[in-house]
């Protein structure tokens, strides 16, 4: 009980010192998942850091960041500013995909490297990350005396391989947050156990505050500039594509009209020729077959007439009995309507591999073979023509040879028949390559198809 003349001292409010607000402080050690294990006497001792130099090297990451603008740089820049407040033997940053919550963007690493690098070419599932539970937000910090035996990092299907190769024994995970969600995480390892405390999480999640928004902004920087660039190549690819298909619609338009010329101008004639004969032998009381032996001989022309008009637009040959016989065909046929007296070879190394194409596929590489088989005789008058069709381990190649006459340079390249057989291989994804034969002598048109995943397994050759 006090006396009368004494006084009570009014309370003191005390400044929070700067040590408390940069985390500096003297506080039990435990990690997250095991709050009753008091770690203080296995600690590894380490020299106490002065706050003034917390906050300098606070500093100095701020600085370290301007003007980086890739994220290798940024992690090698930062890492040793870090290095003072966090020491580590390996430092990493992790970044969750935009738009894809079940997978990792990719580990940039300073320090020791790993395989986790590997994220940027193969993104991780979060379910496989040694980090998932704070990725998921399921935890605040990860704080491990010793990775190698911490269960947490050691379950079904984890990619923990590069915790045992580099012996990265003692480890600290804070969440890297942007507007209270989680884009990734920030992590320091050591090769000795028992290293990090409490503390050191503090300071690990102010530098995580203080990366987040940076590397947020880099983030969606690259995903901008990745986006605009697929952009770009699919409007180039459309681009392409509709040039493709408008000249396609053309020629399919000029073949059409050609068609109708040819009917007109062969079968209808013909099929009016006869009317008129079969009208004036109407008028005869009697007919012996000597009288209608033209009429019949006219009928049988003109249907053959008919015949190569509908063999010319449709491929049964090549529908009915496939790809190596519908070339056959094609040879047998350019040669006996041209009149020429032409050799004709067919080699096919691939048994049987283009008949495993789409239908649309091999009609499409039939036309252009068609259109260099009949260049060649109707410009070249050349005394063979062989088809070679092969394999690489990617492709189907078809290279059709003569020893004719050879390219004109000059005019020949700009036909519309090299132009249609151009488009209708980039329809087709594939290559056409024409050039003269060995020692300048005929011509070489070379096709080269890439196969597909179902080709490239299809063969047990290969």
């Amino acid at each position: 009980m006090m006396g009368a003349g004494s006084r009570t001292k009014p309370a003191r409010h005390r400044k929070p010192s700067l040590a408390r607000l940069l985390g500096v402080v003297d506080t039990p050690h435990t990690a997250y998942g095991e709050p009753d294990k008091i770690r203080a006497e296995t600690i590894v001792l380490r020299p106490h850091i002065q706050a003034e130099e917390v906050l300098k090297h606070f500093l100095g990451i701020s600085r370290a960041l301007a003007g980086l603008l890739d994220f290798q740089s940024m992690i090698n820049a930062v890492s040793e500013q870090i290095r003072f407040i966090l020491p580590h033997d390996h430092l990493d940053v992790s970044l969750l995909l935009l738009n894809a919550e079940n997978h990792l963007h990719t580990a940039y690493e300073a320090g020791v490297h790993t395989s986790w690098s590997g994220f940027a070419k193969q993104p991780l599932p979060v379910s496989q990350s040694p980090l998932r539970i704070l990725l998921l937000g399921e935890a605040p910090f990860i704080l491990s005396d010793d990775a190698m035996n911490d269960p947490r990092f050691q379950f079904p299907g984890a990619f923990n391989r590069p915790i045992f190769d580099a012996q990265l024994r003692s480890r600290l995970h804070v969440p890297l947050r942007v507007r209270n969600e989680v884009i990734g995480a920030l992590s320091c390892s050591m090769h000795s156990a028992n290293y990090y405390t409490l503390d050191d999480v503090h300071h690990a999640q102010h530098v995580a505050d203080l990366l987040a928004s940076y590397l947020y902004a880099l983030r969606q920087t690259d995903q901008a500039k990745e986006l605009a660039i697929a952009q770009a190549q699919t409007r180039a690819r459309e681009e392409g594509l509709r040039l493709g298909a408008l000249r396609l619609t053309e020629e399919l338009e000029n073949e059409r009209q050609r068609i109708g010329m040819d009917l007109h101008d062969q079968t209808l004639a013909d099929m009016t020729r006869l009317h008129r004969r079969l009208a004036r032998l109407q008028l005869q009381d009697s007919l012996s077959g000597e009288t209608l032996r033209p009429i019949s001989q006219a009928l049988q022309e003109s249907m053959q007439e008919l015949r190569s008009i509908i063999d010319a637009v449709k491929p049964t040959v090549l529908q009915l009995f496939g790809f190596e016989e519908g070339l056959e065909d094609l040879l047998l046929r350019s040669v006996r309507n041209s009149g020429l007296e032409i050799a004709t070879h067919l080699r096919d190394n691939t048994f049987g591999q283009a008949n495993r194409l789409a239908e649309p596929q091999k009609i499409a590489l039939f036309r252009i073979i068609q259109e260099a088989v009949n260049n060649a005789i109707k410009h070249a008058s050349p005394d063979s023509i062989a088809i070679d069709i092969s394999r690489s381990r990617r492709h189907l190649n078809l290279t059709i040879i003569d020893d004719g006459l050879g390219l004109d340079c000059s005019n020949r390249l700009d036909t519309g028949g090299i132009k249609n057989m151009q488009i209708r291989a980039q329809l087709l994804g594939a290559k056409v390559q024409i050039d003269r034969g060995e020692q300048g002598k005929g011509t070489r048109v070379c096709i080269r198809l890439p196969l597909d995943e179902y080709h490239l397994t299809s063969d047990p050759e290969i």
